[in-house]
C-alpha cells in the first residue's frame, strides 16, 4: 500500500475528489490511503496563524516556517523513510517519469503551499520540490490531487487492466494514439479501416505510427526526448506538424513587374491540397482579397467537402479539408499564431537566383529540429513582390532541373518542394 499524507490549510478540498472514481476504488481495495493533516494544528497562537508579511516588503503573504517545519518533523518521526514533497512553482516539472518514481515509495508526505509561497527555510526540510507547470494556482491542493491521481494509476491492479498504464499518453514519452468506439460512422466521420480489420499486427503498427505522428505534431519537445528506434527517428521528417502553406494571389507581379492580383484556379487548389495532404501539411491557405475569387474557391471546397464530391471521392474530400481562404498574408500569419501559440517563420519561394538563399537541406533540418511553426509562401503570376521578400525570414533556393528552363506551374513546384523538404528519401 502507498500511503499519502497531505499537509494543507484546506484539507476539506480533498473530500470530493477522493470520494469518486479511481481514487475511491483504490482506497477501498487498500491499495492507497490518504491522510489529511490540517497545518493549523501545528500553530501555537490562539488565532492559528500560518502566514505573515514578507521581510523586505512586497505583495501578499508568506507561509511561516515554524508550523510547516514542525509538521514535517512530526510526520518524519511517525513515518520512517517517508519522502517529503513540497508542491511549488520552484520545483522540477512533474512528469510521468516523476510519477513512476514516486509510485515506488511507501509513504509520501505532500506539502501544499499557499499565498505568495513558503518561507525559504522550509526547503531545507523537504526531499523533493515539484511543479505542475508554468502557470499559477491558488495553492498546492490541486497540485497534490493531480500528484495523487497520477501516482495511484501506476500502482499495479488499480486500473484493473495491467497494460492500461503502459499504453497511456507519456508512458513511453509519447502521446497516446487516437481512440475510437461505436458507431463506425458518425456525421460522415468514419473509424479508420485498419481498426476494423481484425489484423492485430496492422493495428499495432498503425497505433505506433499515430502515436509518433501526434507527438511530433503537438509535442515535438517530447518527440526529441523519447526513446525511439533509429528508423522511427528518421520518420520525424514526414511529420511536419509545424509546416503550413500559403498560395498568394496578391501581392504578386505580372510580366511588367506591376503589382497585381491573379485568378484563383480549380487545378491549383486541387493539386496543391493533395500534395499538402500527402506530406502531412497542417493547413493550406489560399490568399486573395477578391470576394468573387473567394466565393469560387469556397464553392469548389464545399462541393468536395459537403456536396456530391464528398460521396464520389473521399480522398479528395480529405485533401480539400486542408484549404482555408484568407484576404491577406497577415490574416494567415495570425491564424497560424493562434493555432501554434507563436508567430510562424516565413519561407518565401522563388524561381530567381540570388544571394542568401536557404538550401532545401537546411530548411529540412530546421523542420525536423526546431519547435516553431513555418509558413511556406508560394507565389502566382510572375512571383512574389519585394514587400513579401522584406517580410520573409528565409528565401528558399530555386528548383533547378539542369536546363535553362525554370517555368514550372506553382502546383508542380509545390509538389517538388514538399518532397525535397518532407519526403522519406
Amino acid at each position: 500500500m502507498l500511503n499519502f499524507t497531505v499537509i494543507s490549510i484546506f484539507p476539506e478540498m480533498f473530500s470530493s475528489p477522493l470520494g469518486h472514481s479511481i481514487l475511491k476504488k483504490a482506497q477501498e481495495k487498500d491499495m492507497i490511503s490518504v491522510r489529511l493533516v490540517d497545518l493549523r494544528d501545528y500553530t501555537r497562537d490562539r488565532h492559528r496563524v500560518v502566514d505573515d508579511y514578507p521581510y523586505g516588503g512586497g505583495q501578499g503573504m508568506v507561509m511561516k516556517s515554524e508550523p510547516l517545519i514542525t509538521a514535517i518533523e512530526d510526520w518524519r518521526g511517525k513515518l520512517k523513510n517517508c519522502r517529503v514533497v513540497l508542491l511549488s512553482p520552484h520545483g522540477r516539472p512533474f512528469s510521468q517519469a516523476e510519477a513512476q518514481r514516486l509510485a515506488q515509495e511507501r509513504d509520501l508526505v505532500l506539502i501544499c503551499g499557499r499565498y505568495e509561497g513558503v518561507d525559504e527555510r522550509v526547503r531545507n526540510f523537504v526531499d523533493d520540490e515539484l511543479s505542475l507547470g508554468d502557470y499559477t494556482l491558488s495553492g498546492g491542493e490541486l497540485a497534490a490531487l493531480v500528484t495523487i491521481d497520477a501516482v495511484t494509476r501506476l500502482i499495479p491492479g488499480v486500473l484493473g487492466n495491467l497494460k492500461s498504464p503502459q499504453e497511456e499518453s507519456f508512458s513511453e514519452g509519447l502521446l497516446e494514439y487516437p481512440q475510437y468506439t461505436r458507431p463506425e460512422e458518425y456525421r460522415g466521420m468514419k473509424v479508420p479501416e485498419v481498426l476494423l480489420s481484425g489484423d492485430h499486427s496492422r493495428i499495432k503498427s498503425w497505433r505506433r505510427e499515430m502515436s509518433l505522428k501526434l507527438t511530433w505534431e503537438r509535442r515535438p519537445d517530447l518527440f526529441r526526448k523519447a526513446q525511439l528506434s533509429a528508423e522511427e527517428r528518421k520518420l520525424a521528417v514526414v511529420y511536419p506538424g509545424r509546416l503550413y502553406l500559403a498560395l498568394l494571389h496578391h501581392p504578386v507581379y505580372d510580366r511588367n513587374s506591376q503589382v497585381v492580383t491573379t485568378a484563383v484556379t480549380n487545378m491549383d487548389i486541387h493539386d496543391i491540397a493533395r500534395s499538402a495532404r500527402t506530406y502531412g501539411i497542417q493547413g493550406f491557405h489560399v490568399v486573395t482579397p477578391v470576394k468573387a475569387m473567394q466565393k469560387l474557391a469556397l464553392k469548389i471546397i464545399d462541393h468536395w467537402e459537403h456536396g456530391y464530391g464528398s460521396l464520389y471521392n473521399e480522398t479528395r474530400k480529405e485533401a480539400l479539408s486542408l484549404v482555408r481562404i484568407k484576404d491577406t498574408l497577415d490574416d494567415v500569419i495570425l491564424e497560424v499564431e493562434r493555432e501554434c501559440g507563436r508567430k510562424p517563420r516565413l519561407v518565401m519561394t522563388s524561381a530567381r537566383q540570388g544571394a542568401g538563399r536557404t538550401p532545401f537541406a537546411k530548411l529540412r533540418e530546421m523542420l525536423r529540429e526546431e519547435d516553431i511553426p513555418f509558413l511556406l509562401l508560394l507565389g502566382t503570376g510572375w512571383g512574389l513582390t519585394d514587400a513579401v521578400v522584406a517580410q520573409s525570414d528565409y528565401i528558399l533556393e530555386p528548383i533547378e532541373g539542369g536546363t535553362d528552363y525554370n517555368h514550372l506551374s506553382v502546383r508542380s513546384a509545390a509538389a517538388i518542394i514538399l518532397d525535397r523538404l518532407l519526403g522519406k528519401n
